[in-house]
């Protein structure tokens, strides 16, 4: 059974501050793995991304090609439900994006969603412990 996951945005820009862009690939190239989006990730992504703060970290390119890579392998969720448990009521889509993809993971470095745990049957946790568990299950 493949692993259901969603990345939260700051994942993605440290991605292409850091130009490791050959884990994302990895990433997507893991058929053990999903990896969910909604259209509210990708436009918290587009929007914090064109942010005048960035522009010397990473391209426009740099971001039309993760888009690129996202469209290609990433699986698109319709989300319906609404959810407001997150201290921080701007990160509550990506619980019912969660929710709504079934997730068995969401991956952050966002405290206010780390120390939730959990919500529902998706587990809550940081990069680090994620990598652990598609190294084991690769």
């Amino acid at each position: 059974m493949k692993i259901r996951a969603v990345l939260d945005t700051n994942l993605w820009i440290s991605y292409l501050i850091s130009k490791k862009l050959s884990r994302i690939d990895s990433l997507f190239d893991n058929d053990q793995l999903v990896l969910l989006f909604s259209a509210e990730l990708l436009e918290e992504f587009v929007e914090v991304a064109n942010r005048p703060k960035f522009r010397s970290y990473f391209s426009f390119e740099d971001i039309e090609e993760l888009l690129g890579l996202i469209d290609v392998y990433g699986e698109m969720i319709k989300v319906t439900s609404e959810t407001n448990i997150c201290r921080d009521p701007k990160d509550n889509f990506l619980l019912s994006l969660a929710s709504d993809g079934q997730a068995d993971y969401l991956v952050s470095g966002d405290k206010d969603l780390l120390d939730l745990k959990t919500f529902g049957f998706t587990r809550i946790l940081r990069y680090s412990d994620f990598e652990e568990i598609i190294s084991d299950a690769s």
